[in-house]
């Protein structure tokens, strides 16, 4: 379901991550939207990127309509570097990356609400 290009990505994007020091522990509570915009680009992407999959991955295993909308948003949304993200993390830089993150996909994809399917 999700493409291969998000995968390839997210997985170089882990990488870059990791030398980039943006897996680092200070990613914690005190990680902020304003921190993140500090990040170099290719950081940043990674980031958006990996977030973006991981909530295709939930999705998928909750609503699978929900998680093809990620996919088509995340191809789309990459191509333009993640304006709309970064836009919100610009317009909210005191909140999490991962909640602004959230925040847009469920603009753009539905709320991450899901009943229990057992």
């Amino acid at each position: 379901m999700l493409s291969r290009n998000i995968l390839h990505l997210a997985s170089v994007g882990a990488i870059v991550c990791s030398l980039t020091g943006a897996a680092s522990a200070e990613q914690g509570e005190g990680f902020t939207g304003e921190r993140f915009l500090e990040y170099p680009k290719n950081a940043q992407m990674a980031y958006i990127t990996s977030s973006a999959l991981m909530a295709g991955v939930i999705a998928a295993q909750n609503k699978k309509p929900q998680a093809q909308c990620i996919d088509k948003w995340a191809v789309a949304a990459m191509k333009n570097e993640y304006k709309e993200v970064i836009d919100a993390m610009s317009e909210f830089p005191d909140h999490h990356p991962t909640g602004v993150i959230v925040a847009v996909l469920q603009k753009a994809c539905g709320r991450f609400k899901y009943l229990d399917q057992e």
